[in-house]
């Protein structure tokens, strides 16, 4: 039985409605807020209104809260099939004054603390309301598991938590969800969205590829689509920096040496100095020079006043897409390089997120390692070998032997790379897409291999009247040169609503150095070209393709 079908039993078995009829033809007064909010604790959701295997849910709490606009807020636990797995918790925020709209957050890395769904969107301007006080219904989870660090994979030694942060705890917060809505509310929601970054991203572009009825439109920024291909790619960086006792190791100097070489040969390539790169394929084309430009002398490291053989090598390897001779889900066969020799952060004052502050990893990885490689090192560990005490740099991406259909199996249950978007196109769903240029953490080139699949699949014009995909130059993952803002929400529901397609946006810089300038969101392959006039203008740039 499908959750709409329990939704209308239980808006006329469970008290719905605005009143209620007595015996003699008369109705009663409609029941206060906080009693129809303290009526949901204790619900049982039965396994059969959640559309995947479950043992139901339960609702552990229901308090009326009254800041941010008066809304119920209702916590609950959705209980696995396997006893030995952790369940699910969720929360599911009621406001008094609904809009109608519903609001599904993602969650980031491996998850495993409760996404609330009160904080302020990822990159909302500064002063706009939460969308919970602009009265959305909004929801969250903690994917299926329990931890203090989005980098503790232990998690995925547990085959049912492991499907669940693969997706299926998406599926199921959902159905929990909008059971409790039109409990609360006698009523569906007329719209339904779901907004992530990274990992959520991954879990945006999973919603509307598996199961594509449930959301009208749907956000996703940097996403951690190719997630196997990621994790691999994490595991190829380990390798190049700490086999061979360490040689092709960077410290943060020598980071931050190439990194001011990039700027230098690439930074007026879009027309302006700012400190950006935008042009990026003109950058791309320098890069020789700019290695040639950091190589020591005969290709011996002498210091931090350059870079080694070795450490250019793992400059390229960071640099190069990483190609695989298996395939991962869905037919893909290889995991976009990074722009390292493109305007990337991997040091420096804009990220933490460095390589690390030794050639010796620790095992397990740990916060003085390269911050890719903790994520790879818990990934083998636990969602491959599942053997917590596997030496992962002995795991080797392009051959990992007895390991490889266990990879492979992985992708399966992560990985968002289906181009299949034909159920979402058809029910009239809507996607907006961004990623910077500058991120250090998800290739940006992986999201730009799944735009052009989309566009390989369904032809330029019909992914125009459903997509909306933007690069931003300088942005890398949450930090960077450029830190934006940008309204992505209001401009989905305004497609969403309306038929008003997103066309140039306008970001704002929050870095305290460069607060409020702006420039325009290009949608892709356009970037932003500086013509003149105020340089922290949006209005002195022009979105070009070359």
């Amino acid at each position: 039985m499908g959750w709409a079908l329990v939704l209308s039993f239980c808006i006329s078995a469970c008290g719905g409605g605005n009143g209620r009829s007595t015996a003699a033809g008369t109705s009663t007064s409609t029941p206060t807020a906080a009693a129809q909010c303290s009526a949901l604790s204790g619900l049982v959701v039965p396994e059969s209104a959640i559309g995947v295997p479950t043992s139901g849910a339960t609702v552990t709490s229901a308090t009326l809260v009254e800041t941010d606009g008066e809304y119920c807020q209702v916590n609950g636990a959705i209980s696995p099939v396997d006893t030995t797995a952790p369940e699910i918790n969720f929360q599911v925020n009621l406001p008094t004054n609904w809009n109608h709209k519903a609001l599904h957050y993602g969650g980031g890395g491996f998850d495993g603390t409760l996404v609330t769904g009160v904080d302020s969107l990822d990159m909302a301007p500064a002063g706009t309301p939460t969308p919970l006080a602009s009265g959305y219904a909004t929801f969250g989870d903690d994917s299926g598991h329990q931890s203090a660090s989005i980098t503790d994979g232990k998690f995925a030694a547990n085959d049912e938590s492991l499907a669940n942060y693969g997706g299926l705890s998406l599926k199921k917060t959902h159905d929990v969800v909008m059971l409790l809505i039109g409990k609360r509310y006698a009523s569906a929601p007329s719209k339904t969205y779901f907004f992530g970054s990274s990992t959520g991203g991954r879990d945006g572009l999973s919603e509307a590829q598996r199961w594509p009825a449930d959301y009208d439109g749907i956000v996703v920024n940097r996403p951690a689509l190719n997630y196997t291909g990621l994790r691999l790619s994490n595991v190829a960086l380990g390798r190049a920096l700490y086999l061979n006792n360490g040689a092709g190791w960077l410290d943060v100097a020598k980071t931050v040496l190439l990194q001011n070489a990039v700027m230098t040969a690439c930074d007026t390539l879009d027309g302006g100095a700012d400190g950006i790169v935008s042009n990026v394929a003109a950058c791309k084309a320098q890069s020789a020079h700019v290695l040639a430009s950091v190589r020591c002398a005969n290709g011996a490291d002498t210091g931090d006043t350059c870079l080694s053989d070795a450490q250019i090598a793992t400059v390229q390897t960071i640099a190069a897409p990483m190609q695989l001779p298996y395939s991962l889900a869905n037919g893909v066969t290889q995991y976009a390089g990074y722009n390292i020799l493109a305007g990337s952060v991997f040091a420096g004052p804009y990220t933490t997120r460095d390589l690390g502050e030794s050639p010796v990893p620790s095992n397990p990885a740990g916060k003085k390692d390269a911050n890719q490689w903790v994520t790879g090192d818990q990934w083998v560990k636990y969602f491959v070998a599942r053997v917590p005490t596997f030496n992962s740099p002995t795991f080797d991406p392009s051959n990992p032997g007895t390991y490889q259909s266990r990879v492979q199996a992985v992708s399966t249950l992560t990985d968002a790379t289906s181009t299949d978007l034909s159920a979402y196109l058809a029910r009239g769903g809507k996607l907006i897409m961004t990623h910077g240029l500058a991120d250090e953490i998800v290739s940006t080139d992986s999201s730009t291999d799944y735009y052009n699949g989309l566009v390989q699949r369904f032809g330029q014009g019909t992914v125009d009247g459903f997509v909306r995909f933007y690069l931003m130059p300088g942005v890398g993952h949450g930090t960077g040169p450029l830190h934006p803002t940008i309204d992505a929400l209001s401009a989905l529901d305004q497609w969403v609503e309306n038929g008003v397609a997103p066309g140039t946006l306008t970001i704002t810089d929050l870095n305290t150095a460069t607060l409020g300038r702006t420039r325009p969101l290009c949608r892709y392959p356009l970037w932003p070209r500086y013509m003149g006039g105020d340089a922290n203008s949006a209005a002195s740039f022009a979105c070009v393709n070359a």
